[in-house]
């Protein structure tokens, strides 16, 4: 049965993060009734280091007058003005100005749980229907059930589902029948949040990174290793970031308390500088977290046989953190998602197989390219002349096709003629009936330092051909 109108919709959405915050806000502020089914008991202060460049933060600063991207940037790094690049011989590589730096408005980071409560705060202000502590069990989508069975018998209807459930995403294996496919990228990340000391101030080279009314971020690359540390709110904070090679089987938990003697092992072993150890040495140690990075495969569809059910974020796409856009990326797929909801008078199936026609290439080239990124950083010897010869490869992956994008302006733009292609029945592929991906990341290969043979090594295996 197709409603009369969009603003009779009930949305089902499962998962309280980023993509279930933002799909809930943009389709309660459409005129639909969304229920956010979340397992947690509310909103979530775990997380260390996230960043929304403009693509993401565009919308942040839509809601309520700006008043949401206030309360984002006074909360995080609001006063940096370069991002620097060095070695692990601690070679000053490049020094990039800060994308804050030059787009005050549009471009938050900071600590993750933080930036969560003010988008949850906000959730509550415009009268989202939250409902926490309610863990699914099954996905309903028949003709007469569509939503969720909770734990102990519960039952969430509605007339669409969105399936914001994360990387371990139940949808995936009940609504699109997907084998789960998680498999150990062969790397993990160290991460840690702390609030800074007046004795920590004192440190040498830590104190180079804490400056009166001055953020600092600084990002180093070694041979299998990356990180960045953060300072912020006038030197009160500090998060720090190191990813590295690791051969852990990947069990049901990815993530586990992490130890400062295998931290610095790794430290030892890539000949990284004083500045790390100083960090590592005063970092509490029930705040380092050691987290598998798990990379799953490209999947051929994010929609349910009946096409009322779409999974969205890393339930679609798990990012590795080197795409630079995990988080901005489900933002996007939520704000498409209610937008089309909100056009497609009714009629979601038709809805949501527009809204994947929108999304599926652009996100697709971004969410493969985060193992391109993390070779280029990882496989090469980097000193200042190398960076002087390849000028575009040692970067932060924020293209202008990426960055620029304006996720509003796009689905208005391509709803009606994609929508027609649904309903005519237009033959094709999915990569062949979606938009192009809007840009690549060519721009980042060192190819005349890498033999034509080993060029698929800086790439995944199973790379979707899609239009660029």
């Amino acid at each position: 049965m197709v409603k009369s109108t969009s603003k009779d919709l009930r949305v089902v959405i499962v998962g309280g993060g980023f993509a279930g915050l933002t799909a809930a806000i943009e389709c309660k502020l459409r005129g639909m009734h969304p229920i956010l089914v979340e397992a947690y008991s509310g909103a979530s202060s775990h997380g260390d280091l996230l960043d929304f460049v403009r693509n993401a933060g565009r919308v942040f600063e839509s809601w309520d007058n700006g008043n949401v991207g206030r309360r984002l940037m006074a909360a995080g790094v609001n006063a940096a003005k370069y991002l620097e690049i060095y070695n692990a011989q601690n070679v000053l590589l490049r020094k990039d100005p800060w994308p804050q730096a030059e787009d005050k408005d549009c471009v938050y980071a900071g600590h993750r749980g933080e930036m969560h409560r003010i988008i949850y705060e906000y959730a509550i202000e415009v009268g989202v229907d939250m409902q926490f502590s309610k863990r699914v069990e099954r996905y309903l989508d028949s003709d007469t059930e569509r939503g969720v069975l909770i734990e102990g018998g519960e039952k969430i209807l509605g007339d669409v589902v969105l399936a914001c459930d994360g990387p371990k995403s139940l949808a995936r294996t009940q609504l699109l029948q997907l084998p789960e496919s998680t498999v150990n990228s062969g790397y993990a990340i160290f991460r840690a949040f702390f609030n800074i000391t007046d004795e920590m101030r004192q440190l040498p080279e830590f104190s180079e990174m804490i400056k009166p009314g001055e953020d600092s971020v600084r990002f180093w690359v070694g041979r299998d290793m990356h990180g960045f540390i953060y300072t912020w709110k006038n030197g009160r904070d500090c998060a720090w970031v190191l990813t590295h090679l690791d051969d852990a089987n990947i069990a049901e938990t990815w993530s586990f308390p992490g130890k400062k003697e295998d931290v610095s092992k790794y430290l030892k072993d890539a000949g990284f500088p004083e500045i790390w150890h100083q960090v590592l040495g005063v970092t509490p140690d029930d705040r380092i977290i050691d987290y598998k990075l798990v990379w799953r495969d490209a999947i051929p569809t994010w929609l349910s046989s009946s096409k009322k059910c779409a999974v969205m974020g890393d339930a679609a796409h798990c990012h590795l953190p080197t795409s630079a856009q995990g988080a901005c990326q489900a933002v996007e797929d939520a704000v498409t998602a209610a937008i089309c909801l909100q056009k497609c008078n009714g009629d979601v199936a038709a809805g949501l197989q527009v809204f994947e026609r929108i999304r599926f290439n652009r996100s697709h080239v971004i969410h493969q390219a985060s193992i391109l990124t993390r070779n280029i950083y990882h496989k090469n010897d980097w000193t200042p002349d190398l960076v002087r010869e390849y000028p575009d490869s040692l970067v932060l992956p924020f293209y202008p096709w990426v960055t620029d994008f304006d996720v509003f302006a796009n689905a208005e733009k391509h709803f009606d003629h994609l929508l027609e292609d649904v309903k005519s029945g237009k033959p094709g592929t999915i990569e062949q009936l979606a938009l192009p991906a809007g840009g690549n990341y060519d721009a980042m290969l060192l190819e005349k330092r890498i033999p034509e043979e080993k060029l698929d090594d800086l790439a995944p295996s199973n790379v979707v051909r899609v239009q660029s």
